[in-house]
């Protein structure tokens, strides 16, 4: 059993080294992508504060590029490289993340779900599984608010998912109608629980941030309605 991590950031040294801190350990490898996001506001194209150093000194961390493309698109690169690694889990968690882990729960409770799935691998049948991972969410603009949810953070056969048409939805690339948003996972996993915070940015970083994602909701409205039935983001 493979376990691995997908990380996607740009410019951020301090929170990748808390992240990889929290997380490298306990996993096999882990994918990170540096690039801006395509709209991003910034003159250049890829991390200059060291995040690539922060990456190589992680010895089970592998360093990708790829700027200028959608939120989407730079998601499903670890997805993508975790099919030709052959990685069974994907954690999922961005740069200004960490985790907290029960290396041996976690592990113990992914045996469980593997287990669970050998007869259809025995027929060579690979079916995704998306499952939440509880979070604990403080918003910069909102630091007086925690919010608790469990999102859609670990992916069973990463390699046979994708990211489509909003940058929250996952969908099984052999039967499309399969789709896991916010609420539809699969099911919850104990052993791991993330924690979102802006602190170790810059201002000028979050102004940016923030502006990019007004801009990304705004571009995800229609999208958002047609899948999940509602135009805004909202929380479990």
């Amino acid at each position: 059993m493979r376990i691995g991590a997908g990380i996607v950031f740009f410019d951020d040294a301090k929170g990748l080294q808390r992240c990889l801190h929290s997380i490298a350990s306990n996993v096999d490898l882990v994918i990170t992508i540096d690039g801006k996001f395509k709209e991003f506001e910034e003159d250049y194209d890829i991390s200059i504060d060291g995040s690539r150093e922060v990456v190589e000194s992680f010895p089970n961390a592998m360093y990708y590029c790829y700027p200028n493309i959608t939120e989407i698109e730079k998601r499903n690169k670890y997805l993508e490289i975790a099919a030709k690694l052959g990685i069974d889990f994907l954690i999922v968690i961005d740069s200004d993340e960490y985790a907290v882990i029960d290396k041996e729960e976690l592990r113990r409770n992914l045996h469980f779900i593997k287990a669970g799935k050998e007869l259809s691998e025995a027929c060579n049948e690979f079916i995704p599984e998306v499952y939440g991972i509880k979070m604990y969410d403080e918003q910069y603009e909102k630091q007086n608010l925690i919010i608790e949810r469990y999102n859609e953070r670990l992916l069973y056969k990463p390699g046979y998912l994708r990211y489509s048409a909003i940058h929250s939805n996952l969908i099984d690339i052999n039967n499309r109608n399969r789709n896991f948003t916010t609420s539809k996972y699969t099911g919850e996993i104990d052993g791991i629980t993330l924690y979102n915070d802006d602190r170790l940015r810059s201002s000028s970083y979050i102004n940016k941030s923030l502006k990019y994602q007004t801009y990304l909701f705004d571009s995800e409205r229609l999208e958002r309605k047609r899948i999940v039935g509602y135009e805004t983001l909202r929380y479990k």
